[in-house]
This record gives structure tokens, sequence and C-alpha cells, in this order.
């Protein structure tokens, strides 16, 4: 079996759902949920569930949460055991407010935890990676911590796909580029990666360009309803999303990775990587969970069809 290592956040998702339109400095009625999140722990959930074997290395804190976190992602059937316990700190804490369209209105994050993914304790599980196949970074680590996660991979010949998560963490993956397989950034970030607006799609094509040009050799460029825009040597071009009934848009890039990073693994070429990305997406958005804990291999390729250029 296929194995990837994920680094990134493991924390909390705490989400007010509106049951109608959302007003500031108001009470507005809805139903409050907890459940696992965080970038990295969501990718790692969503790849084991659809079949490929997963080490998560994060970090939690001891206090408040932390039985969610790792019940959830151990009973997905990711390793956990290698995963960081700090005492006397709470997990990491995302909490949001999402409208009655499932978009997300605002949000507030506390990842204190994270600062404890340093490169001591990437040296220490350092044998995890002998066996691996693909390394996935969530840019939410710290800069040092990420630098050293580049280099093992370069040193044992692993691909890397890096999620920028935020236009900050995305203008910090512009000195690695040249080290970096694939990378999946959002209008946003990409306008950071490549230092500038992006308002058209003549704008988006030269953005995929640049990132090549500056050594990633896979590009998708996240473009929400309106689906992505992918760039390689192999194929180029945008792919419309697929209509579905959005229940929360909480995770859907997530589980673009863990779709695109397990094509990948079974052997697909780009586009049809790319495929099982947006097909993985779209299960998600159908669920108000981080992860759609219905997800897998057979339900991806159900939607799979569905994807057109």
């Amino acid at each position: 079996m296929k194995k990837v290592v994920v680094i990134g956040a493991s924390n909390v998702d705490i989400k007010g759902r509106s049951v109608s339109a959302v007003y500031s400095r108001m009470k507005n009625p809805g139903r409050i949920e907890i459940t696992a999140g965080g970038v990295g722990r969501n990718i790692a959930e969503n790849l084991s569930r659809i079949g490929i074997s997963t080490v998560l290395l994060s970090s939690v804190g001891q206090r408040d949460f932390v039985s969610v976190i790792r019940d959830e992602t151990g009973q997905a059937g990711v390793d956990i055991t290698r995963i960081r316990v700090i005492e006397n700190i709470h997990s990491g804490i995302f909490m949001a407010v999402i409208n009655p369209r499932g978009e997300l209105e605002a949000s507030i994050s506390d990842m204190t935890a994270l600062s404890y993914i340093t490169p001591e304790y990437i040296e220490s599980q350092k044998d995890v990676f002998d066996d691996a196949d693909y390394l996935v970074l969530d840019a939410d680590i710290p800069e040092d911590t990420l630098e050293l996660a580049l280099g093992i991979a370069e040193e044992k010949g692993l691909p890397v796909c890096v999620e920028p998560v935020s236009p900050s963490k995305a203008k910090v993956m512009r000195n690695y580029l040249r080290n970096i397989t694939m990378t999946t950034p959002n209008r946003e970030e990409v306008e950071v990666l490549v230092e500038r607006p992006i308002i058209t799609s003549d704008d988006i094509k030269q953005a995929g360009m640049e990132l090549l040009r500056s050594g990633v050799k896979y590009v998708i460029i996240t473009l929400g309803p309106e689906g992505v825009y992918c760039s390689s040597e192999e194929f180029s071009g945008f792919i419309p999303s697929i209509s579905t009934m959005v229940v929360d848009s909480v995770g859907a890039g997530d589980a673009l990775v863990a779709g695109v990073v397990a094509g990948f693994l079974w052997g697909v070429n780009f586009f049809e990587a790319v495929k099982y990305g947006i097909s993985a997406a779209t299960f998600t958005l159908m669920t108000g969970h981080a992860v759609n804990p219905g997800i897998s291999r057979e339900s991806l390729k159900e939607i799979f069809n569905k994807v057109r250029i």
C-alpha cells in the first residue's frame, strides 16, 4: 500500500451555522458543532478514508478537546501514534461562522499548538520518511520546520505537495518554490506567490506559467465555484466545478489536495488526478464536516466522470 506522510495542523473546529442572514453585533440563531479539523489533519483523514496509508505528524495540547482530535482521526485509520502531545496548553482551535449558503462569514483561529511542530520533533521522526511515497505539508507549520521537511524530501527523493493555507503563509513559500513538486493556492494566495494582482483569466494562466518557471511541477489554482486552473508541462487549462448543494465549504480545499495526491499514487496522469481532487472537494461540500465521513475511493469514482474541461 502506498504511504503518505502529512505534516500540519490538528485542531478543533467550532462552527456556528446560522439559519438566517448573519448580522454583526447581534445574536444569530443557529446550531453550534464541534468536530476535528486542521488543514494537515483533514488532508490526512481524507487520504486514509480513500485507501492511502497515512501518517500524521502534528502537535496537540493535553487540555481541551484533545480526545476529539485523536479519536476522530484515529478512527478514520490515520496513524496518530507520532503526534506530539504538549502538557498545559490547549489544542489549536478554529472558530467559524457559516451562513445558510454554507459559506464562511468570519473566523478566528488560535494555532499556538502549531509552534510545537519544531525541526527537532520532525528530526526525531525521520525514520517515517524511509518508506514514504509522498509528503504533504500544511504551510501553517513554522518556517524552519517547513525548510527542514523540504530538505528531507529532497534527500529521500520524495515528491512534495504544499498547501499554502493563507496569503501570509504563501509569502513564506516564495523562498522554497524550487523545492516544491505541487502546490494548490487560491486566487489570493497565488497573488502573493507571483507578487501581482490576479484579475483576468489571462492573469491566472500567466501565474501558473510563472510558478512552473520557478520550479513547481504541478500548479492547481483553486477558484471556488468557478473550479480550478491547472498548469504543468503535460496539461494546462481551466476545469469547472461540479454543481452540487453546498452544505459547508470548509475543508473542500483539503479534500482536493488529498484527491490529487491519491490520484498520483494510483498512477493516473495530472488531469485525471485533478479530477479525483475535484471529486473529493465536491463530496466534502455535501457535508457539514471538514471531512465527509462517507468519502472513499468508490464514492470518488461515482463523481469522477462528471468532471469536464
